[in-house]
């Protein structure tokens, strides 16, 4: 179990990348003292693209047809695969002191420590996950291995003194639309095992299990150890912050485009 949380903080901007920037934001509080630990969960109020820092946005997208759907394609500050965000997925980013986390001074150690609180969550809602590839939650079939199916992609933000580990819940998405804008990702983990977006991934809703931001945020909460402080939102100096990333950086194409 994940210890020393202090906030829970349930807030979405509308703007995709306000979200982004607030991700930053956070975590540079943490940095310096000015943030508390946070689980945060969010859901995009319209679909967006976002891409892992290091990726090249012409090999993970159809740059073509997300123009013509009108959706913008943004870049996170940690690494990662490309994802479709907006109704139907939930956000849920984890922030962390690495001395607090056990194992967070490896990537996987953080990771699987990080991630816990989600796997049993989902449990509680009737999903029996596990980890698969380097930071991926899939549910398996009979079939096993052979037809694990991702529910959730996760990545890392690592600073000086902290830790970010955030992913991506498939709840209800826009199937149609991640097949038309999402390219097969230019690095699969070997489960996928070439299968398409639909074939290879899976959703709260094809699971029978609740789909909403609210069922989620309250499972999740229930697997974090007190003392925990409800946040309708950010602090005036992360909003601040955020709003000068969102500004400098997150809205600007030299960032978002860089590869």
């Amino acid at each position: 179990m994940v210890t020393k949380l202090v906030r829970l903080l349930a807030f979405s901007y509308i703007r995709s990348a306000d979200n982004l920037a607030l991700e930053e934001a956070i975590q540079l509080g943490l940095e310096d003292g000015t943030s508390p630990p946070t689980w945060r969960v969010w859901e995009a109020a319209a679909p967006a693209i976002v891409l892992g820092t290091g990726q090249e946005h012409a090999k993970e997208v159809d740059m073509d047809a997300a123009r013509a759907a009108g959706v913008p394609v943004l870049r996170r500050h940690s690494g990662g695969g490309a994802v479709l965000i907006g109704p139907g997925v939930i956000n849920y980013s984890g922030f962390f002191i690495i001395k607090d986390l056990p194992g967070a001074e490896t990537i996987t150690g953080a990771m699987q420590a990080g991630l816990q609180p989600v796997l049993v969550a989902l449990k509680t809602l009737g999903v029996q996950a596990r980890f698969a590839g380097l930071s991926d939650l899939v549910v398996e079939s009979r079939e096993g291995e052979r037809d694990a199916r991702k529910l959730a992609g996760n990545a890392q933000a690592r600073k000086r003194v902290s830790v970010l580990v955030h992913g991506t819940l498939l709840a209800d998405p826009d199937w149609a639309l991640m097949e038309r804008l999402l390219k097969f990702p230019s690095r699969a983990p070997d489960y996928r095992a070439g299968r398409g977006h639909r074939a290879f991934l899976t959703s709260l809703k094809d699971l029978g299990a609740p789909s909403d931001l609210a069922s989620f945020a309250a499972a999740l909460r229930k697997q974090l150890k007190e003392p925990v402080q409800d946040a309708a939102g950010p602090s005036a100096a992360e909003a601040a912050r955020a709003k000068q990333l969102f500004a400098e950086k997150y809205s600007q194409p030299e960032w978002n485009l860089r590869r």
